[in-house]
C-alpha cells in the first residue's frame, strides 16, 4: 500500500527545515547559544509533521470532527503545543550551544562568568566554571567529538535572570572568538538534500494527489 503524497510531505517538510537550519549553521561555521527550553520547542516542531501522520491520526477524535469538522484540528494543535511547552518548561535549565564542541565554548563560557563574576575561574580539564561570589558552579557536557555543548549549574534553582545574562555575555564572547568552519553538519545536510529529493519524486507530478490528499486530511 503506498503513502499517500500528501501524508509524506506533512511528515518531513518540517523536520527537513530543522535539519536544514542547523546543518548550515554548523557548515558555515556560525555557532547559535539557545536555551534548553527553545531548543527542546524548535525539536517539537521539527517533529510536528511526523506526530501529525501517527500519534494524531491513530488517536483522531472522529467523534469530534464530525461536530466541528476541520476546527478539530485546532484544538488538536493547541494540545501538541501545550505539552511540548509543557515539556520544555520543566526540563532541566541549560544552555545549548550548537557548532562548537566543549573545548572550543570552554573560554568563552569563562570570560562570560567572569562578566557575572569577576572572580570567577575555571578547570579545563574536567569543563567546569566557578563563580564564587555568585555561588554558581556550571559544566559542559556533549558527546565525544561532537560540535555541541551543553551548559548546566549544579545549582538547581537558578533564576532566569542569570540564564539569560550568562547568554548574552556568552553570545558576545563568541562573536569575538573565531574558529575555522567544520563539517558537523554535513551530515545534516545531506540527509536534509536525501529528503528533499525523495519528497520531490514523491510529488513531482502528483500536484491534485497532494491536493486531494489535504483536503482529505483537513476533512474527515
Amino acid at each position: 500500500m503506498s503513502i499517500a503524497p500528501f501524508t509524506i510531505l506533512l511528515a518531513f517538510l518540517p523536520l527537513v527545515g530543522y535539519l536544514l537550519l542547523l546543518g548550515a549553521i554548523r557548515m558555515l561555521g556560525r555557532t547559535l547559544i539557545t536555551t534548553g527550553s527553545r531548543d527542546i520547542a524548535a525539536l517539537g516542531i521539527a517533529i510536528s509533521g511526523l506526530v501529525a501522520v501517527g500519534p494524531a491520526e491513530l488517536f483522531f477524535p472522529s467523534a469530534a470532527a464530525t461536530v466541528f469538522g476541520p476546527y478539530v484540528w485546532v484544538s488538536l494543535a493547541i494540545f501538541y503545543l501545550l505539552c511540548v511547552s509543557l515539556i520544555a518548561l520543566t526540563s532541566t535549565p541549560k544552555l545549548v550551544v550548537y557548532g562548537r564542541s566543549p573545548q572550543q565554548i570552554y573560554e568563552p563560557l569563562l570570560r562570560a562568568a567572569q562578566h557575572l563574576d569577576p572572580a570567577a575561574s575555571g578547570d579545563p580539564n574536567t569543563m567546569q566554571v566557578h563563580l564564587p561570589t555568585a555561588k554558581v558552579r556550571l559544566r559542559l557536557d556533549s558527546q565525544p567529538g561532537a560540535d555541541y555543548a551543553q551548559i548546566f549549574a549544579f545549582e538547581p534553582n537558578l533564576t532566569l535572570s542569570f540564564w539569560n545574562r550568562l547568554q548574552a555575555h556568552l553570545r558576545n564572547e563568541v562573536v569575538e572568538s573565531r574558529i575555522p568552519r567544520g563539517v558537523g553538519g554535513l551530515a545534516m545536510l545531506v540527509t536534509a538534500a536525501l529528503m528533499i529529493a525523495f519528497l520531490v519524486w514523491q510529488s513531482a507530478g502528483r500536484e491534485e494527489l497532494v491536493v486531494e490528499g489535504f483536503r482529505k486530511w483537513l476533512s474527515r
